[in-house]
């Protein structure tokens, strides 16, 4: 992954596994904190 900005910057580098533990932390909730407006109630 790059900054679009600065093509030509440092690449962070994220292997499957790490992707796929941030999509697992992101379905479960564990980022749901740092939102500034509650999430919506599932109806």
């Amino acid at each position: 992954m790059r900054d679009a900005k600065n093509p030509e910057g440092p690449i962070l580098y994220f292997t499957e596994a790490e992707w796929d533990a941030f999509i697992a932390g992101v379905k479960d909730g564990e980022f749901d904190d740092l939102l500034e407006e509650e999430p919506a109630e599932d109806a």
